[in-house]
């Protein structure tokens, strides 16, 4: 399932006398996956990962610091991992092109013979930007997820 919550934080604009409001909104999704929790983690943690279910071309450097770039069909998202946990969770910034940047929180819990992942994005930006970027968020998100389970539970289409 997913959600949006929405929380308003007033900020000021550096050298301004204008304040303006910004929310800090979080669209999270939860997904099983019948594969290991150390399936998930490389999906998001390996430059292999990625490209087999989110990109065609993908660099990712997995250390707290250390930097990821996707490249698909024209569209380049750039960002960096925050934390990592073997197995457990990993936390990135997203730059995507044309999208304000993002914070994704990836938790992986072991269930069964699978794994129960919550797949969070954080943003900050005015309520009228996020008005439309929260579904068109979830429509991507959701599609690509869809593919990081059928990847993970039946192999790449060939």
């Amino acid at each position: 399932g997913s959600f949006c919550d929405t929380t308003d934080q007033a900020a000021a604009l550096a050298y301004s006398a204008y304040a303006m409001t910004f929310n800090t909104t979080e669209i999270s999704q939860g997904v099983y996956f019948g594969s290991p929790p150390s399936r998930v983690y490389a999906a998001f943690t390996s430059a292999e990962g990625w490209r087999a279910w989110c990109c065609e071309q993908a660099e990712a450097d997995a250390h707290v610091g250390g930097k990821l770039h996707i490249y698909t069909d024209g569209y380049n998202a750039y960002g960096e991992f925050t934390a990592l946990e073997q197995d457990r969770a990993v936390a990135f910034t997203w730059d995507g092109d044309g999208e304000p940047p993002t914070l994704i929180h990836v938790r992986l819990e072991e269930q069964d013979t699978g794994t129960v992942m919550t797949f969070r994005v954080t943003g900050v930006c005015s309520e009228q930007d996020w008005a439309g970027l929260a579904g068109t968020l979830e429509g991507i998100w959701g599609r690509v997820l869809n593919n990081l389970k059928a990847v993970l539970e039946t192999g790449p289409e060939r």
